[in-house]
């Protein structure tokens, strides 16, 4: 049986492939799990960041990383509203990209509809991560607002600076985390790409795209590097768990 020229298989393969993506996302940035991410593990260094940001003057050093951090997603954004443009493009040239399909081997029999389905997908895939960079690289200016209004060393009580940084820090976590949401969209797009060629190869890339997700994640060497670095304050790790 088929839909719209969609097999069973076809079906079973989108539908594991967004409840893929949906549990990458919660079990990294929901669930108790968490806590032994990557990104638990950097958000405690930002309040330590944002702490010695608060003591020091000038804080031109701290600018230039974060001017690094914005390059980055200034990049990621350009680089996904291109390839949009491509993949819309590329919908007027369906008749020869199928033709061209048809000779690869191990590829599916396609439609026209079966086609511009499948590109519209991985269309939306990267206009996602678009909003996902857009909306990261307007929190990391909003932070280096924040950053600049900062109260000069000794303006204010210990406690004052200590609150003012936590505060900085869970606002640059949040950048971060709509950051890393847009990046792995790209590792998910990258596993939707094949769905042009059969069903059971996206199956199969996307569980290759989400082991590969959690082992950096979890058990990358860079996390157990991370892990063997001495925490200044014992509760940096406890407030890094709300952001």
């Amino acid at each position: 049986m088929q839909w719209w020229g969609f097999s069973a298989a076809d079906l079973c393969a989108v539908s594991f492939f967004i409840v893929s993506w949906v549990a990458h996302f919660w079990i990294i940035n929901r669930s108790p799990l968490r806590t032994r991410t990557i990104s638990h593990h950097m958000n405690v260094r930002r309040v330590q960041w944002m702490k010695a940001l608060m003591n020091r003057d000038p804080r031109m050093f701290d600018a230039l990383i974060q001017n690094g951090f914005q390059q980055g997603v200034l990049f990621f954004a350009s680089t996904s509203i291109l390839i949009v443009g491509a993949l819309l493009a590329g919908l007027g040239a369906t008749e020869e990209a199928i033709d061209m399909l048809t000779d690869l081997p191990f590829a599916t029999a396609t439609t026209r509809t079966v086609w511009e389905i499948k590109v519209l997908l991985i269309t939306c895939i990267f206009v996602f991560s678009f909003f996902k960079f857009a909306w990261s690289y307007r929190q990391f200016n909003y932070v280096m607002i924040i950053a600049g209004a900062a109260p000069n060393p000794g303006e204010q009580s210990p406690e004052a600076d200590d609150e003012y940084a936590r505060t900085m820090a869970a606002m640059h976590a949040l950048a971060a985390q709509h950051f890393t949401t847009g990046l792995n969209a790209y590792f998910f797009a990258l596993a939707a790409f094949t769905w042009f060629l059969s069903a059971w190869v996206f199956i199969l890339a996307t569980i290759w795209v989400t082991a590969v997700l959690y082992r950096r994640a979890f058990a990358s060497k860079f996390v157990k590097i991370l892990k063997a670095l001495p925490a200044q304050d014992a509760n940096d790790g406890k407030q890094s768990d709300e952001y």
